[in-house]
């Protein structure tokens, strides 16, 4: 997927907007959870949402979010955002999409008879940036070579990936991983397959199936 950043003229009420994409929070394939990113003055925003065959539900929102559905048969599409300010429309952006066909074909499968565990709790605390702690466990059942885990750290209301971005970690000979993560208030560890889009912030964890083989949460130690 692509997204493209644009700007009105340089002046104080200059917005620019980038368009972020991701698998709706509802595990529906068919839909698409699309985010602006917006920067610059972004009081009296309203966006207005297009597609080229697809729905956006909302069409228009003072929320700089929509929800699009791909049209029956239709595997692209190309969804547009344009950011008004009163009667002046300020900036504009598209982002290309495809319906993740795999992805699909993994959620029609019985997921893999594969668990993954945290076996070294890191500690129950606010956490942030400029903290660290150690976290370990393992996985059975039935693996594949490529399997790879993602961690998650819930702090300030939302999932962290950890302990960097685009951080995935090897599985050793022996079944078991370690790393280290910023603390938080729970943790989550992801089995997943080598496609897995590993998203820096999350409102909601990924559910079991299609490029999610297993999952744990648990609380930190206190």
């Amino acid at each position: 997927m692509s997204a493209l950043w644009l700007t009105g003229c340089d002046n104080g009420d200059t917005v620019r907007v980038k368009l972020q994409v991701r698998p709706a929070s509802s595990g529906a394939l068919s839909r698409l959870e699309i985010q602006a990113q917006v920067a610059g003055r972004q009081t009296g925003l309203r966006y207005k949402w297009f597609a080229v065959s697809g729905g956006c539900d909302p069409q228009e929102s003072e929320s700089p979010a929509t929800l699009f559905q791909f049209s029956e048969n239709v595997v692209r599409d190309r969804v547009s955002v344009e950011v008004w300010r009163d009667n002046t429309r300020v900036s504009q952006a598209d982002v290309d999409v495809k319906f993740d066909e795999q992805r699909a074909r993994f959620a029609k499968e019985q997921p893999p008879a594969a668990q993954i565990e945290i076996s070294s709790i890191p500690p129950y605390e606010q956490g942030g940036p400029d903290t660290r702690a150690g976290i370990a466990g393992k996985v059975s059942g039935k693996l594949a070579p490529e399997y790879k885990v993602v961690l998650y750290a819930r702090a300030y209301n939302a999932w962290h990936l950890q302990p960097t971005v685009n951080a995935a970690h090897a599985i050793h000979p022996d079944n078991t991983w370690t790393t280290w993560t910023h603390t938080g208030i729970s943790y989550a560890a992801l089995l997943v397959r080598p496609e897995f889009d590993a998203f820096v912030r999350l409102d909601v964890l990924p559910q079991v199936g299609g490029y999610v083989v297993a999952r744990t949460i648990v609380e930190g130690t206190r």
